[in-house]
């Protein structure tokens, strides 16, 4: 994925060995890894609005969870640290929140935390929820309401109904 300003790339190799997440400048140069899991599978990079961060879902202890990693290296934080499969962060336009899919409840919806981690996870959805990205102007949040269902939905991001937006 590249950064909002177009000039680094955070993307996913098996470059040495296990599943890392690397970045590099938009034009393939100055290569440096940023994780060293050393085993469980990465996915789903999605940069910061201040392009600090990089959000991403890795498996920990057998479930999917959400963490983020300094651009600049460093020890990757923990976001979710629940026994339901947590995946698909995204960050809301102002930086303040992840957004992100999760089954807590049986059925995966989309759920929100705040991005330093201070807080708990906070059920936005109600319908079902898969992939979700806020709007340019942060008043709504749009998502498909799962992996086999090519609808479009949103929801205001300060709560209310959810609206079918395309069929």
């Amino acid at each position: 994925q590249y950064s909002q300003d177009g000039q680094k790339i955070a993307f996913l190799s098996y470059r040495s060995g296990t599943s890392e997440i690397w970045i590099c400048d938009s034009s393939g140069s100055n290569l440096v890894q940023l994780t060293s899991y050393g085993g469980p599978e990465i996915s789903w990079l999605r940069w910061s609005p201040d392009r600090k961060r990089i959000a991403f879902s890795a498996v920990s202890n057998g479930q999917d969870d959400i963490f983020w990693i300094s651009a600049q290296g460093g020890k990757p934080q923990r976001l979710t640290d629940h026994a339901a499969h947590d995946s698909g962060p995204t960050w809301s336009r102002d930086g303040r929140w992840v957004y992100f899919r999760s089954n807590r409840t049986g059925q995966f919806q989309v759920w929100r935390m705040p991005a330093d981690g201070g807080g708990e996870a906070v059920q936005v959805t109600k319908l079902g929820g898969g992939r979700a990205s806020e709007s340019q102007d942060g008043q709504w949040l749009y998502y498909s309401r799962s992996e086999f269902d090519s609808s479009l939905w949103r929801v205001p991001t300060g709560g209310g109904q959810e609206q079918q937006v395309l069929d």
